[in-house]
């Protein structure tokens, strides 16, 4: 009687586990699913990829256990909970649908595109290299890299999962290596095929260009998701010298298919100085302390054409276009907003420039353009440049903004005749091309 009490008892014991463990499963694999930054590969079309990889952070530790020890790779390792690769050996329009598949999930899911390139000018499909992140203030759950090209003819996806410190993206990329993975170089990626100018006296400097959906909020905080993860452009150095200045100042640069906007962090190791001067500079302009953003839309080297949007710490603003002798000037709009705040540090500013203010190329391919920024310090009296142009004004040194895609001015055009067309003005408006 006891042991059929007790074979009764197994036999309800093992019907449990085998029912709980398939629950427990699913849990698991549900829970996997959900996990912040995840993008599961599910596109459910017959496409098989040639290479998978599944990397959990067990595997992780496993895989990276001969290069553990180097200080980086184990900082790269206590950020990442995943790593998700799948790899397709045909580059054609079932893979160029199953990468829309993804582009799409990635949008409704709130991803924000941090780097994307396309190049039709080999083939019907556009060569590839999208970078979209899901973050929260200073941390990125989730990667994800989209890379499709004709040489090799091949798709590559790659999900990363952790929590990610968005200024490591980069270096993550190119160690990919260490996860048993290839290396992404993501700068020489951008890079290729572009001309920094051979004549210039200096090393190149150069910001990448970033375009988001979700403009900054012009209200001088610098506090917008978008500023997080923004190229910045840094290091300045004294106009006469070529020396790092003490006092730096740190720029941001983004855009729209609406403006441009540019962040100043503007340090100053005796900021009361700055209050101490505002009754002064509020007089003149040229004498205050300011910054400046120069920009060459169509990547003279020269110092005409091109524009300079100026500020001082007090909201004081100035717009100089500077044009050939003999071109006709456009007609462009000096409709630009400012933002600027004393802080504990220094100062901060915030600018919103829109396209209508700026003559450029009218070209749908990604272009580059001059760009730079500089810095008149009046306690100090010096005068710094992200790329040093000199005492001289040497503007072949100017830096350069790269794959820029500006918004089309057919566009804009249109844009003025539905805002006729919708009754806005009740005047009778007589207006010619803006180009």
């Amino acid at each position: 009687m006891k042991l059929k009490r007790t074979l009764t008892v197994l036999f309800t014991v093992l019907c449990f586990a085998l029912w709980i463990i398939p629950i427990h499963q699913v849990l698991a694999q549900e829970k996997q699913l959900t996990k912040k930054g995840l993008i599961p590969f599910d596109y459910l079309d017959e496409l098989e990829a040639n290479v998978e990889v599944n990397l959990t952070d067990k595997l992780i530790n496993l895989v990276t256990k001969t290069v553990s020890s180097k200080p980086e790779v184990a900082e790269l390792i206590q950020m990442i909970d995943g790593i998700y690769l799948r790899t397709y050996g045909k580059y054609g329009h079932a893979e160029s649908e199953m990468i829309k598949y993804y582009q799409d999930k990635l949008k409704k899911n709130k991803w924000e595109v941090l780097v994307k390139i396309k190049d039709g000018s080999k083939n019907k499909h556009d060569e590839i290299v999208e970078i979209s992140l899901l973050y929260d203030e200073d941390v990125a759950y989730g990667i994800f890299v989209i890379l499709a090209s004709f040489d090799p003819d091949e798709v590559t996806l790659i999900n990363i999962v952790g929590e990610i410190a968005p200024d490591r993206i980069t270096g993550l990329l190119k160690n990919l290596s260490k996860f048993s993975m290839t290396d992404i170089d993501l700068e020489g990626t951008l890079m290729a095929g572009i001309d920094l100018n051979a004549d210039r006296d200096t090393i190149p400097k150069y910001i990448l260009s970033v375009k988001v959906e979700e403009p900054p909020v012009i209200d001088g905080k610098l506090d917008d998701k978008c500023w997080k993860t923004a190229p910045q452009a840094d290091g300045f150095t004294h106009e006469d010298t070529g020396k790092l200045v003490k006092d730096q100042t740190i720029v941001k640069l983004l855009y729209t298919d609406k403006a441009i906007y540019v962040a100043w962090e503007i340090y100053d190791s005796e900021p009361k100085t700055i209050v101490t001067n505002k009754e002064l500079d509020s007089r003149k302009f040229l004498d205050a302390e300011s910054v400046c953003f120069s920009i060459d839309p169509f990547h003279k080297h020269q110092s005409r054409p091109r524009i300079l949007f100026m500020v001082n710490p007090f909201d004081q603003q100035k717009f100089e276009r500077l044009s050939l002798g003999n071109q006709k000037k456009p007609k462009l709009s000096n409709d630009w907003k400012v933002i600027t705040k004393i802080v504990d540090d220094g100062w901060v500013a915030e600018m919103e420039i829109p396209w209508k203010a700026i003559d450029y190329p009218d070209t749908t391919d990604p272009i580059q353009m001059g760009i730079n920024f500089s810095r008149k310090q009046k306690r100090t009296g010096e005068n710094s440049w992200w790329s040093n142009i000199g005492v001289e004004k040497q503007y072949k040194n100017d830096g350069n903004w790269i794959r820029v895609i500006p918004p089309s001015k057919s566009s804009r055009l249109q844009g003025m005749i539905d805002t006729i067309k919708k009754g806005r003005y009740h005047t009778r408006l007589k207006f010619s091309l803006p180009y």
